[in-house]
C-alpha cells in the first residue's frame, strides 16, 4: 500500500512538478489560459459596447406592444416603414443620465427626417420612471413608454442599461449597441449617413 501511494504520488510530482513533461503541460496551459483570457475580454467589451459589434445579417425584430406617456401604442407593426432607434434606460443608470439628454440635442438637431426614436425605460418601477421624465421635460422630447415587467426588454435580448437597437423600415434589427457610447459607434455612424446621402 505505501508503496502503491509513493508511486502515485511520484507521478503526480512528473506531471506537475519539475520533469521535462510537467514543464511542457505546463507551458501549454499557460498558453491555453492566456489565450482563453484575450477572449473573455474581447467578449466583455462586446458585451458592454466597447468594441463595436461584427455587422452581421440582420435580425427580425420580436413583435411588442408598448404604450408612451402620451397614450400612443407602438408596436413592430406600427413602426415599419421607417428605420427606428429604439433606447432601453433606466432612471439609477448613470450612463443613461449622460446619453438621453445627448440623444434630446441629437433629435432636435440632427435626426434625419425619417428616423424614429422611441425610449424605452425598463427595470424600476413606474412611480420612479414618472418622476424622472418629470424632473426632465428638456431631455424628455421624444416619445417615451414603460416595459412593464421587462418584457420587451427580455424579448429583445436586452440586460445592460442603456441599449440602443437600430431596427430598419421592415422591422429588421440591424444593430444593438450596449452601453454608453453610441455616437462613437462606426456602424452607427454608417447608417445615419446612409439615411442622409
Amino acid at each position: 500500500m505505501r508503496n502503491e501511494l509513493y508511486k502515485w504520488t511520484s507521478q503526480k510530482r512528473g506531471t506537475f512538478g519539475g520533469s521535462l513533461t510537467g514543464f511542457h503541460r505546463g507551458r501549454r496551459f499557460s498558453t491555453i489560459r492566456k489565450a482563453f483570457g484575450g477572449l473573455m475580454m474581447v467578449g466583455l467589451s462586446l458585451l458592454f459596447g466597447v468594441l463595436p459589434v461584427p455587422a452581421a445579417s440582420s435580425v427580425p425584430a420580436p413583435e411588442f406592444q408598448l404604450r408612451d406617456f402620451d397614450g400612443h401604442t407602438y408596436s413592430k407593426n406600427s413602426l415599419q416603414g421607417r428605420p427606428t432607434l429604439l433606447v432601453f434606460w433606466a432612471p439609477w443608470c448613470r450612463y443613461c443620465q449622460m446619453e438621453l439628454p445627448i440623444l434630446s440635442k441629437f433629435y432636435q438637431g440632427n435626426k434625419p427626417d425619417q428616423l424614429q426614436v422611441l425610449t424605452v425605460a425598463f427595470s424600476d418601477s413606474l412611480a420612479h420612471v414618472e418622476e424622472y421624465v418629470t424632473a426632465n421635460p428638456d431631455t424628455f422630447i421624444f416619445p417615451t413608454a414603460y416595459d412593464q415587467d421587462n418584457e420587451v426588454a427580455q424579448a429583445f435580448g436586452v440586460n445592460v442599461t442603456p441599449t440602443f437597437v437600430v431596427m430598419d423600415a421592415q422591422g429588421e434589427m440591424i444593430l444593438a449597441h450596449r452601453g454608453a457610447g453610441i455616437n462613437q459607434n462606426p456602424q452607427y455612424q454608417k447608417f445615419l449617413k446612409s439615411l442622409n446621402p
